[in-house]
């Protein structure tokens, strides 16, 4: 026994050391294609990797061209014919290649080098893979233009992460009320997305079933533009559908060390995006802390569960996030208590009914997207008011400090607690 323990110990270490040297060696490979080519002018085709975002002037995209990847700007005609486009659509375009003047902000992203374009043309074609891609994206979009122009962009910001659009002061609101995560796609959109598709293909044979999940979770991914926290989340929910498939289901914590080692094997620069670490943080410090933290309130379970998943990811991500954006408002306890659960309904339904809508339009789709209206006006409403609460924002050292003294008090009364079951139980035995 001993002897095959220390087999399989040295099995684990060795498995460790080449796992840390093939991240080395891939990250120094990935950086190495960072490195900025001579600025010139350049004429070619490029594919959009992201959807093109709106400024006044301008339109900015990242794109792939035969250099590597590059910040993509439009100005003037081009930025008419660069905003008609999306993702995975190619364009001809004539431009300057500049140096990047933030290349460490984008390096997550692989961008290499900015382009400037005053010409831009459509090319004809896509991909095969991107016609269901741009299909149900599509059906979404169109879905939302039955709603209220100040929801939709709140909408499509739920359910795909797109929150083109929204107007300044209602992104603040979000901000100051905590629930800024809601405007874009994490695991929680992937949760629900599992919660709705697994009944439905409850009936198809187990590799059917598997399949149909797996093909489900990509479709998501590529709808949402594969983003780091959901390709995190993706990841975490292929494993879990297949251990279940193979009668070997991974446990929360495995789950999240395998997803994110190969994540990283993939693509090193992961890392360096500040959405997959709050994502990764965030699902450790749920698996670790929420049901401790849901064991120790009071009230109704869906009350305890809401409170104990917002403690543990805000605990979790502080130390990450506010070096970045500062403190944390405490007004995000009430506002995420009122505005997760229908936030999660909002997602559920675009992701299903939301798309039936965007595909037959007209009057009919109002009527089906009648409940996310009144949803994402109550949301909208919530980070309103709680913006507003006349509460604090929690620095990085208080916060520390008060999940020390919670810890401490904790360790305390059941001490204490234990100390005055003994005497009891001393006296029942005699």
């Amino acid at each position: 026994m001993a002897l095959c323990a220390g087999v399989l110990s040295r099995r684990r270490v060795l498995v460790l050391v080449l796992g840390g040297l093939s991240v080395a060696v891939l990250s120094f490979n990935a950086r190495e294609g960072l490195r900025p080519v001579q600025s010139r002018e350049w004429a070619g085709v490029l594919r959009l990797v992201s959807d093109p975002k709106m400024f006044p002037g301008r339109v900015v995209a990242d794109a792939d061209t035969e250099l590597g990847r590059v910040q993509f700007t439009a100005t003037g005609r081009a930025a008419s014919v660069v905003g008609q486009a999306s993702a995975g659509r190619s364009l001809s375009v004539r431009g300057t290649l500049r140096n990047l003047a933030h290349p460490d902000r984008v390096a997550y992203r692989h961008v290499r080098m900015a382009l400037s374009a005053s010409e831009a043309s459509l090319e004809r074609g896509t991909e095969l893979w991107r016609v269901p891609v741009d299909l149900v994206r599509g059906a979404i979009l169109r879905g939302a233009q039955v709603l209220p122009e100040d929801q939709r962009p709140l909408y499509t910001g739920f359910v795909i992460g797109d929150d083109r659009g929204s107007r300044d002061e209602v992104v603040q609101a979000f901000k100051d009320s905590g629930l800024s995560h809601l405007l874009v796609v994490s695991g929680q959109n992937v949760v629900f997305l599992l919660a709705v598709a697994t009944p439905l293909a409850s009936r198809l044979g187990r590799r059917s079933k598997v399949a149909a999940l797996l093909s489900v979770l990509f479709l998501f991914a590529a709808v949402t533009r594969f983003e780091p926290s959901v390709l995190r989340a993706t990841a975490m929910a292929m494993l879990a559908v297949a251990g279940t498939a193979s009668g070997r289901p991974v446990t929360t914590r495995r789950r999240i060390a395998i997803a994110v080692a190969l994540l990283i094997l993939v693509d090193p620069l992961l890392v360096e995006s500040l959405g997959f670490r709050l994502s990764v943080a965030a699902t450790i410090g749920i698996a670790l802390l929420a049901s401790g933290i849901a064991r120790r309130l009071r009230g109704p379970e869906w009350l305890k569960r809401v409170l104990s998943i917002t403690i543990a990811a805000q605990v979790a991500v502080a130390p990450i996030i506010i070096p970045v954006v500062g403190p944390l408002p405490l007004a995000s306890l009430p506002a995420n208590v009122l505005a997760e659960p229908i936030a999660g309904f909002v997602m559920m339904w675009g992701s299903t009914v939301g798309v039936v809508a965007g595909l037959i339009g007209g009057w009919p789709a109002a009527v089906l997207q009648a409940p996310v209206r009144l949803g994402v006006w109550w949301i909208m409403k919530v980070a309103e008011r709680c913006s507003d609460l006349p509460l604090p924002r929690l620095s990085l050292p208080v916060i520390i400090g008060i999940t020390l003294s919670v810890w401490v008090l904790l360790r305390v009364h059941s001490s204490w607690r234990r100390s005055r079951r003994t005497p009891l139980r001393q006296v029942s035995a005699g």
